[in-house]
């Protein structure tokens, strides 16, 4: 059973692949061999590296196959930057492969950014949910930036081809959402994960804080998420979204003692504050000595009177 499940998933690819290579040849861009020690990788990707059983999978396809898609790179100086492709080449490299089919574009930083992060949406099935908010994040930026510089611009990639058109408005998350898999709500949050720290981020990747409970507290203070993160560490636990909901509704005044309060339940000190009440056990020992209780507060306001006036008469005399 898995022996066929691997075979369709090797087809299926395959198939991918040469129709991607179809696409490429009948819009006539050059493809060329490069010497896979002239490459490097991208400056500024943003995705981890894919799991272990996907990297085994697309190595045994290549060694069966080769590289039937080709990578995107540009050229930099004597060398070429890897916009698409750091999969490939990796494989390439631990079977050996000298030699890689590659399409060499002429892209300024921001279009090779572009590039890079549409071709990784597109392609990659899972993608931790914090890359892949910074990923929209940045894609919208781009859009804008390019959108304003230019009027329009046209972006490919080794496995797909669009047109964007930047109309007169801000390219915006409605239009993304369009052009995606995720809706806007989707997005909105994934975006509102890059507010979180570093360990936060780390948390939310790993299941730890769930995507709705990391936007609660994206909301919060950097100091304040420090907090929340070490306590979540001392004590091992899950953050709901219940909780960080509560966190989020104490911002700005987020300590140590009601995190626990919040997260664990933990009650906080109640401190003894004077209210004038008799405890109980005295109350029913006097209760039947007064008429009344105007009886009760004169007898009371003597006692204290004479036990102030006797304090003071004895802080003189020492």
């Amino acid at each position: 059973m898995e022996v066929d499940l691997y075979n369709k998933f090797v087809e299926k690819q395959q198939k991918q692949e040469l129709e991607e290579q179809h696409n490429l040849t009948n819009n006539k861009q050059e493809i060329v061999m490069l010497d896979i020690n002239l490459l490097d990788e991208f400056s500024n990707h943003i995705f981890s590296a894919i799991s272990q059983n996907k990297f085994e999978e697309l190595k045994e396809s290549i060694s069966r196959s080769e590289v039937l898609s080709p990578i995107i790179v540009r050229k930099k100086r004597d060398r070429y930057e890897i916009i698409s492709g750091h999969n490939r080449t990796r494989c390439c490299k631990e079977l050996n492969i000298t030699n890689i089919p590659a399409i060499v574009k002429d892209y300024d930083d921001d279009m090779a950014e572009l590039i890079m992060i549409e071709t990784n949406l597109a392609q990659r099935e899972n993608i931790l949910p914090c890359e892949k908010g910074l990923a929209y994040k940045k894609r919208l930026e781009i859009l804008k930036k390019i959108r304003k510089e230019n009027g329009t611009k046209t972006s490919d990639s080794n496995d797909f081809q669009e047109t964007t058109p930047m109309e007169q408005e801000e390219y915006s998350v409605e239009k993304l959402a369009n052009e995606s898999d995720d809706s806007r709500a989707t997005i909105q949050r994934l975006i509102r994960l890059t507010e979180l720290n570093d360990d936060l981020k780390n948390k939310v990747n790993n299941d730890i804080i769930g995507i709705r409970a990391g936007v609660e507290l994206s909301y919060i203070k950097p100091e304040e998420q420090i907090i929340v993160n070490d306590i979540i560490d001392e004590n091992n636990l899950k953050l709901t979204t219940a909780q960080a909901q509560k966190l989020r509704a104490v911002y700005g005044t987020i300590t140590k003692d009601n995190v626990l309060e919040i997260i664990k339940g933990k009650p906080k000190k109640q401190e003894n504050k004077f209210t004038g009440r008799l405890v109980k056990n005295i109350l029913k020992k006097y209760k039947d000595k007064f008429a009344n209780d105007k009886e009760f507060s004169e007898l009371i306001d003597i006692l204290l009177e004479n036990y102030y006036k006797n304090l003071s008469d004895s802080r003189r005399t020492n």
